[in-house]
């Protein structure tokens, strides 16, 4: 589990300033991988995500500042992409060697992604209002203890300000088990258990699509949105 404990409240956090530095002007799209959803599609052959991968000119993989700066938790690093200009800015600017950028394949951005969604991680397009990277998001791949969206949207209930669902989760509660572990991957709340029953509040979902990847009655499935 990439996240250490609920609450999002942690030793050596980002200051309120810091976080609204980062996050202003930033949209994220939530964005499930590597799972299949209604309508018989596979999120990444139709996602815009992976439209961006496949038409970028250059790729970068480097380690995630956040995790690297707070080390609240064992996520891996280097799973963060970003794509064309930006991508060669932080492979050629010297004060981002400390992040261990590469130049990626299209293959290494997929497995990039595939091993942030074993580990719990929430995968984010950020979009600058700025267009800072031009329409083109970087990809990240989040924990709720250490990255500095995450902690402005959960720490201060600011989900519906920054980040955007692509799909929704929902249950079929004839396979639902009531085992709890859709509950311990939900980084936002949306899946609670209380006196060992499932509460799901569909306004908190952003369709990670993390408590589906891992229910052992395949009783969660995605809807998409957009």
């Amino acid at each position: 589990m990439a996240h250490k404990q609920k609450g999002y409240v942690f030793e050596n956090d980002w200051t309120i300033q810091e976080m609204k530095n980062y996050t202003d002007g930033l949209t994220g799209l939530v964005v499930p991988t590597n799972l299949k959803i209604d309508m018989e599609q596979m999120v990444l052959n139709t996602d815009k995500v992976k439209q961006y991968i496949d038409e970028a000119k250059s790729i970068t993989i480097m380690d995630c500042p956040c995790r690297t700066k707070m080390k609240h938790c064992d996520g891996p690093l280097d799973v963060c992409i970003t794509l064309n200009e930006r991508a060669d800015i932080f492979l050629n600017t010297p004060k981002w060697k400390y992040l261990k950028p590469f130049r990626a394949t299209k293959e290494q951005a997929y497995e990039a992604l595939r091993r942030a969604n074993e580990a719990g991680l929430v995968h984010v397009a950020y979009v600058f209002a700025d267009n800072r990277n031009a329409g083109k998001p970087d990809i990240c791949s989040c924990c709720s203890c250490c990255c500095f969206a995450f902690g402005a949207t959960l720490r201060y209930g600011l989900s519906q300000h920054v980040l955007k669902a692509s799909a929704k989760s929902s249950t079929d509660e004839s396979k639902c088990t009531q085992c709890g572990i859709c509950s311990d991957r939900c980084h936002f709340g949306a899946r609670k258990m209380d006196d060992n029953k499932l509460e799901f509040n569909g306004d908190m979902c952003f369709g990670c699509g993390l408590c589906v990847s891992t229910c052992p009655t395949d009783a969660i499935s995605l809807r998409q949105l957009i």
